[in-house]
């Protein structure tokens, strides 16, 4: 079990997107995405998504979308429900989100820093 920063973005556009210390083992991932978790990645970071939020209908997750067409250049999918960003280490395991994204993310839809 690891403690990360994670990027919190709800795929309900009335919830803000939100920093969170979480316990990134894959129950509370599946917590989060309420479901399986899928993964997305990027080149020093990866996001989860619940695999089945097409085929449930959740909602579009519009924020998450945009930070990967902002952050890559290039969109492959829609992305539907909570989205949870985190970051790589060297040796793969899950590690803090990357500062980049963090930027990103606030110069895009703003976010909201969380205490334990």
């Amino acid at each position: 079990m690891s403690t990360c920063t994670a990027l919190i973005i709800p795929a309900d556009l009335n919830e803000p997107a939100r920093m969170e210390s979480i316990d990134a083992g894959l129950d509370n991932l599946q917590t989060l995405v309420e479901g399986n978790i899928e993964a997305v990645s990027g080149d020093d970071w990866h996001f989860y998504l619940n695999e089945e939020g097409k085929i449930r209908g959740l909602d579009p997750n519009r924020r998450a979308a945009l930070l990967v067409l902002e952050a890559t250049g290039a969109l492959f999918d829609v992305y539907c429900g909570n989205v949870v960003v985190l970051g790589e280490t060297p040796d793969g395991d899950e590690g803090d989100v990357p500062e980049h994204l963090i930027d990103l993310a606030q110069q895009l839809f703003g976010l909201r820093e969380t205490t334990p």
